[in-house]
């Protein structure tokens, strides 16, 4: 997938070795302790998926500027936040495959961490010196943690419905994506029409994003380099699951509730399998790839929508 996300960059690769040094250069303290956490996260970053649509999205609409490039910092900022703090809120002890902040420097360092990131990716977005700009990141923040809570009191009631879940996913993910590919139009100072058509995309794109997620957590570790039964684990009822249980029996609910509390994670795991909750997830993310690209078809054809097209089949197709 690396190599993919390198040949989809490409059309951006200016811009993204300046979003890297606006990156770095955003994280730079005095602390030693700040210094060593930021290190850490370093260490296990991602791949900067969030800011390459932000970037392309832009070249899309017009010409990547400075604006682009902060917004595009304060995105990835606030996304990296979010993961440190859900993995306190999670418990969890690996990122990516490595030592969560949390594994390494315990709890309320790891907040205190989480919220450096935070504090920063705001620093960032003031750096755009565009008010709507601002305005976006602030409520796409605010949306981060709406969904978390959603998610955490969707958990404690047991309200299983797909309305719910999509409520949820939307909130997280979903806004995330959303918000990139709006910013990367603002930023560019796109007509209202095009800012709603690129919003719809990118929302598009979070929801495939998560719900491949959801997949992985019912598939073997070694495929996707992610540990699996952790939803399960978290009691979050998500789409694979979810579709199996609402098509269920009242007897045969009871029985998955049963098994889900007690987090009989293989039993789960079997079930969503052999029941077709696999198979219906990957309908969904079909359905939700079809539209973004529909969306990114409303414009010309060119060598940025080409790339942009090839990130919606990576977000959709990919295996880890």
């Amino acid at each position: 997938m690396k190599q993919a996300i390198q040949q989809i960059s490409q059309s951006v690769a200016g811009p993204m070795e300046r979003f890297r040094e606006v990156y770095s250069t955003s994280l730079q303290s005095q602390n030693p302790l700040i210094n060593q956490m930021v290190a850490h996260v370093k260490e296990s970053s991602g791949k900067q998926m969030r800011p390459l649509l932000v970037l392309l999205c832009a070249q899309l609409c017009g010409e990547i500027n400075d604006s682009t490039l902060h917004a595009a910092v304060a995105l990835e900022l606030l996304h990296v936040a979010s993961l440190i703090h859900d993995d306190v809120i999670d418990e969890s002890d690996e990122r990516r495959g490595k030592p969560s902040l949390l594994a390494k420097f315990q709890s309320k360092t790891a907040v205190l961490g989480g919220d450096f990131f935070l504090s920063t990716a705001l620093s960032e977005a003031v750096e755009t010196q565009n008010l709507a700009m601002v305005n976006c990141i602030a409520n796409m923040g605010k949306a981060l943690v709406n969904g978390e809570l959603l998610q955490l009191s969707g958990s404690k009631n047991a309200i299983y419905t797909e309305e719910n879940y999509f409520n949820v996913i939307k909130a997280k993910t979903a806004e995330l994506f959303r918000t990139c590919a709006v910013l990367g139009a603002i930023s560019v100072s796109s007509q209202a029409e095009t800012i709603q058509t690129m919003a719809r995309m990118g929302e598009a794109i979070g929801i495939c994003f998560q719900l491949k997620d959801d997949i992985f957590d019912y598939q073997e570790n070694a495929r996707t380099g992610k540990p699996t039964g952790n939803d399960i684990q978290e009691g979050k009822m998500t789409l694979p699951l979810l579709s199996v249980y609402l098509q269920a029996s009242p007897a045969e609910q009871a029985q998955i509730k049963q098994a889900f509390d007690n987090k009989e994670v293989d039993y789960i795991r079997q079930l969503v399998v052999e029941k077709g909750g696999i198979d219906y997830t990957q309908q969904k993310i079909a359905y939700y790839k079809e539209q973004a690209i529909q969306y990114l078809h409303t414009f010309d054809a060119s060598a940025t929508r080409n790339a942009l097209e090839q990130l919606i089949l990576l977000v959709a197709n990919r295996e880890k």
